[in-house]
Parts: structure tokens; sequence; C-alpha cells
């Protein structure tokens, strides 16, 4: 059986990121996150 391993910090460091307007976006292949920052008028 697989476990999956969850980082509790990085989850309420991106919760928080998230509330501030950013966005993350998760790259699987190539193991990369990244923080994106929409201005209010670019937002939906």
């Amino acid at each position: 059986m697989d476990k999956k391993v969850v980082d509790f910090i990085s989850y309420k460091i991106e919760k928080s990121l998230r509330r501030s307007g950013f966005s993350v976006k998760k790259d699987n292949k190539k193991n990369v996150k990244m923080l994106l920052k929409l201005n209010d008028k670019h937002r939906g």
C-alpha cells in the first residue's frame, strides 16, 4: 500500500497565500510549484 506524506507547514503557507490572492500552480513532471498573483482587475 502506498502512503502519502503531507507537509502541514507547506499546506498552511499555501493556504494563507491563497487567501492573500496568490494562485499556486504545480508541475508534477518537474516537481515545481509556482506562485502567481494577479491584480484585482485581472482576477476572475
